[in-house]
């Protein structure tokens, strides 16, 4: 980035001091083992760190100003007071990049489960269009402009201008992005607005940091409201959130399984292990696809993709030739290759309604098979959904190895414990130690079963106790079976 004025970047957050009129800021960043001479600090009270304790090193190391929030920082020529430093944060981080977000289409992409597929299957679909095309999200920045791992499905607002700067010079057409709740509630992406928007569906996740269910679906739905005056929002709506979405914001378009009152609806498809074909109608306009993803959830996620794609103008052809190019999600629904006598099954999913909907699909079309699942959860984070992982999962299969996800700072004794309590079959066994699960699993396959590994998808780590450590489900599947 070229430097840019003080005053430029301040723009509608403080009013500078005189003292610092004139100024030129080289950088930006919340974490002061970043700041140089000419940056600007931005502290941040965040879940591990308050930046507040930091201001000091920063104004050391040459910061021209700091931005805080905190009622117990005073006030002086260089430290500035706000009322949000994470409002302020994206105000200046869209000013520092001279407002990327005005210059390339951006669709947004929220709900539970499924954003990564939809805005995948949307990122083929608009390259089979001709268009050049960004993901961000859980897979990260895609393909990866900036070179960086930012390990949030929405990165920071600072990440985001600068991610959306470099999209602009690479002159791409739009930007996709996954949007977590956790971004919304955090004021991430409060200064962009959005062409378009789609919203997939809410179920059990987060309450560890929402609270409740409601909270929630409060914080989802505030990206309807970042939509510009001439972008639309199209929404699944066979839910009642759905429905709340489409009562309380303008400019919606309503999806629907189940009725032809919607303004995209598909009442006719078939599904099976070979993949989905449907017929959409689309405000009038009849549209037959075909895709390899399996499943009814999947089906969802190609109709969202597609009805904004719509939306947006691309033609039919390019519609259908995108959903059926797209022949397999990273981590969701995948097959392992492997030399065993059994099918082998990856996905990333980590909530109840995420393993029902694989788990269904897999009944669906392997009916004779036995439904063998490997699974654990996280470790700090939502507890209330384990037992209903182990709910969710007892519905569909005959033998469950629980094992170790990421158990980040928890112990996994206590994890186990608590998922445990969801079962009221004795049709699990227990391991402290993730790789010792998988293998006991692949030990007892037969030709009869199938088995499903939740959790990890394409990951190839475990948390624990604040480090990543190596490992891969796929890299244990291959050794077992070359020994």
């Amino acid at each position: 980035m070229t430097p840019i004025e003080l005053s430029k970047a301040l723009d509608g957050v403080v009013d500078l001091d005189s003292s610092l009129l004139g100024k030129q800021v080289l950088g930006i960043s919340a974490n002061s083992k970043e700041i140089g001479p000419g940056f600007v600090f931005i502290a941040i009270n965040g879940s591990k760190f308050d930046g507040n304790n930091f201001i000091n090193e920063a104004l050391l190391k040459g910061a021209v100003c700091v931005i805080s929030d905190s009622e117990h920082i005073e006030k002086t020529n260089e430290i500035m007071k706000v009322e949000n430093a994470r409002k302020a944060l994206g105000k200046i981080s869209a000013n520092f990049y001279r407002h990327p977000e005005k210059k390339i289409k951006l669709i947004g992409v929220t709900g539970t489960n499924g954003k990564t597929s939809t805005t995948l299957i949307l990122k083929n679909i608009l390259e089979s269009h001709g268009k050049k095309v960004l993901q961000i999200g859980t897979l990260g920045v895609i393909p990866n402009i900036v070179n960086n791992d930012f390990g949030l499905t929405t990165p920071d607002s600072i990440d985001i201008f600068k991610i959306l700067n470099t999209a602009v010079e690479e002159e791409y057409d739009f930007a996709i992005l996954e949007v977590s709740s956790h971004a919304l509630s955090q004021n991430r992406i409060d200064n962009l607005k959005f062409d378009f928007a789609g919203f997939t569906n809410l179920t059990l996740d987060h309450l560890d940091y929402h609270s409740t269910i409601e909270n929630y679906f409060n914080e989802k739905k505030k990206l309807f409201g970042l939509i510009k005056d001439d972008g639309s929002s199209l929404i699944l709506n066979d839910s009642s959130y759905g429905k709340d979405i489409c009562n309380e914001y303008e400019n919606t378009n309503t999806i629907s399984f189940k009725s032809k009152d919607a303004d995209f609806y598909c009442l006719d498809f078939s599904l099976d292990h070979n993949g989905t074909t449907a017929i959409f109608n689309f405000k009038g306009t009849s549209i037959d696809i075909a895709s390899k993803l399996v499943g009814k959830y999947n089906l969802e996620n190609i109709i969202l993709a597609a009805t904004i794609a719509f939306e947006i103008g691309v033609d039919i052809a390019s519609i259908k030739d995108g959903i059926s190019s797209c022949k397999f999600i990273p981590g969701r629904y995948e097959f392992i290759s492997n030399k065993g006598p059994a099918v082998i099954i990856s996905d990333y999913g980590h909530t109840p309604d995420a393993y029902a909907n694989v788990l269904e699909s897999i009944k669906d079309v392997y009916r004779s098979k036995n439904i063998k699942v490997l699974f654990g959860a996280g470790g700090n984070r939502d507890k209330s959904k384990r037992a209903e992982m182990a709910k969710a999962i007892e519905l569909f299969a005959v033998q469950c190895y629980l094992a170790p996800d990421n158990p980040r700072f928890e112990n996994i004794d206590d994890i186990n414990r608590e998922v445990v309590q969801g079962f009221s079959k004795n049709i699990y066994e227990i391991f402290n130690d993730r790789k010792k699960g998988l293998i006991a699993a692949l030990e007892e396959l037969t030709e009869a079963d199938i088995l499903i590994i939740f959790g990890k998808g394409n990951e190839e780590y475990q948390e624990i106790d604040g480090k990543k450590l190596y490992y891969s489900d796929r890299k244990i599947i291959e050794e077992f079976y070359e020994s």
